[in-house]
């Protein structure tokens, strides 16, 4: 019997019935239903459990499916505290990244305090996971020195919520990224200017509707990090001036730097 399927035998013999299962892009989600009980059968109504399942390790892409997919979920069934939504995965579980997303996915507290988690390794899974993480630890080694790699990276990036504010964008970036590489690390300061992230020894800026002012002040940090960094990416959210950033790129061109030091990537 799989992991997936003595768990569900463990709910059905406390009365639970499945009422859907789905296999979505990067997991399956199974909703059980069990009638309320109460004093002489008067409560009624159902509780419900969905569970979201992946045999493996946690990504972020499993992580945000499942806590959009439960939002909804939660919503549409007219889910209370009573129910309860559980990621489960018989891999590598990456709690800080699961409690970063849902920090920028789930608002709600109310749905936020149903949400639980499991991480369930069996015997085959063990198995699994060596090789895996291998394979994993092989691909972040290469894509450390693969610039294009993480550009393509950053833009297949889609926020789960729409940013107001740089540090809001900065943090769900961040999140998508760290299930790529896991070694990145953030808020390095080099001469007193600080940078957002560095992956190796490629560094990341953030920059969210810049002003002609802000591109001048990055134009100057630029000059600092590149003195210790081999190439920087400058990631633009929701572009506040075409001219602005096209003048910015001119300087760059200008000074040798641009997609050869320095690459510009426009969300």
């Amino acid at each position: 019997m799989s992991t997936l399927e003595a768990i569900l035998e463990r709910y059905k013999k406390r009365g639970f019935k499945v009422a859907q299962r789905r296999t979505l892009k990067y997991g399956k989600r199974i909703f059980l239903q069990k009638e309320k009980g109460g004093f002489a059968g008067l409560l009624g109504g159902f509780q419900g459990v969905y569970i979201y399942y992946v045999d493996g390790d946690s990504d972020g892409r499993n992580i945000t499916e499942f806590l959009k997919d439960y939002k909804k979920f939660y919503i549409r069934e007219n889910f209370d505290t009573g129910d309860k939504g559980i990621f489960l995965c018989t891999g590598k579980f990456d709690r800080q990244l699961f409690l970063e997303l849902k920090r920028t996915i789930i608002r709600d507290r109310e749905i936020a305090s149903t949400i639980s988690t499991k991480s369930l390794p069996s015997k085959a899974a063990g198995k699994r996971k060596v090789v895996s993480e291998t394979k994993a630890e092989r691909k972040v080694r290469k894509e450390r020195l693969s610039i294009r790699g993480l550009i393509r990276k950053i833009k297949r990036f889609q926020p789960p919520s729409k940013p107001k504010r740089e540090r809001h964008l900065e943090d769900m970036l961040i999140s998508h990224l760290r299930a790529f590489y896991p070694d990145i690390t953030t808020q390095l300061t080099y001469e007193r200017a600080r940078i957002d992230a560095k992956i190796g020894n490629v560094g990341i800026e953030i920059k969210f509707r810049p002003s002609s002012s802000d591109f001048d002040r990055l134009y100057g940090q630029l000059e600092k990090y590149l003195k210790y960094l081999e190439h920087v990416i400058v990631v633009i959210g929701s572009e506040r001036s075409k001219d602005a950033t096209n003048n910015f790129k001119r300087r760059l061109k200008e000074r040798g730097w641009l997609n050869k030091k320095v690459s510009i990537v426009t969300l």
